[in-house]
């Protein structure tokens, strides 16, 4: 009897200890992003923009034998079956890219210097990051769209059908001036955007007739460029809750590792927790 009050009374006491100290880390974590985004110095950032976007497509048509290709000349030939990638303008997409990054940043409260201030940058006081946009990338492909239906127990119909996706990839350098950690780090983000599908299989009892209908809304060269600002926007949020967490990294007691990754929601200005800052870091 004894043995087995023991154990009602020493399990409630575990689950209550491990329980304190998983909110207490996450609390640990709440404070140091609180304490990032009250105490942060005014940081400037200078914007490096590449000088060209590099496209790729992936829409092979089933006449072409890959393996015939010259592998030199296979990204050349691959490209002129894209339907937008192509005729992409690089200077526009760049500048709208940059323009929503740019924006992005300052909304969060950066002073924001591009290359061509740098002398400008470089005479502030404030706390300097570079932020060096050292490559975009596009990629083209086929998504497949595949729908089931059944009216009967014996039959069972399938149709698939193709739209087109688009990547925007991107890879930033971000390195330090004037504090202790100056070490350039690499970090990676893609979005992707496409076509918007609506589709549904219709049954006529009459005739006992089923058909396949579907619609697509294609994607435009606008559209494109559209994306191309908001993933630059999309990405200043990024950089901002990288740096959150890298602070509290760096701010951890007792060589703690943080157990959660604190995100700011820009919407309703405040903190939370998220599976991810929306860059994976490069190595």
């Amino acid at each position: 009897m004894l043995k087995n009050l023991h154990k009602r009374i020493l399990v409630p006491v575990i689950l209550f200890t491990g329980l304190a100290s998983m909110l207490s880390s996450c609390g640990i974590e709440r404070r140091l992003a609180g304490d990032y985004l009250n105490k942060k110095e005014t940081t400037a950032v200078l914007l490096i923009a590449p000088d060209l976007v590099f496209k790729e497509g992936f829409k092979v048509p089933d006449s072409l034998n890959l393996d015939s290709l010259p592998e030199e000349n296979r990204n050349t030939l691959l490209l002129q079956y894209t339907e937008l990638v192509q005729y992409i303008d690089d200077s526009i997409f760049i500048d709208g890219y940059v323009n929503g990054l740019s924006y992005g940043l300052r909304q969060l409260g950066y002073k924001v210097f591009k290359d061509y201030n740098s002398h400008t940058f470089l005479a502030t006081g404030d706390n300097r990051m570079i932020l060096n946009l050292a490559q975009l990338q596009l990629e083209e492909y086929y998504i497949p769209v595949k729908d089931q239906a059944s009216f009967s127990d014996d039959e069972s119909y399938r149709y698939e059908f193709f739209i087109t996706g688009i990547n925007i990839n991107s890879w930033f350098e971000m390195t330090g001036l004037n504090h202790s950690d100056s070490a350039i780090r690499v970090v990676f983000n893609s979005e992707a955007i496409s076509d918007y599908s609506e589709s549904d299989f219709r049954y006529f009892p009459l005739s006992g007739e089923v058909k396949y209908l579907y619609a697509v809304d294609s994607l435009r060269i606008t559209d494109v460029y559209e994306a191309g600002r908001n993933t630059g926007y999309i990405n200043a949020g990024n950089f901002h809750n990288y740096l959150i967490n890298r602070y509290i990294r760096m701010n951890m007691p007792g060589g703690q590792t943080p157990e959660k990754i604190m995100v700011y929601d820009r919407v309703s200005g405040v903190l939370r927790k998220s599976d991810s800052t929306g860059f994976t870091e490069i190595q």
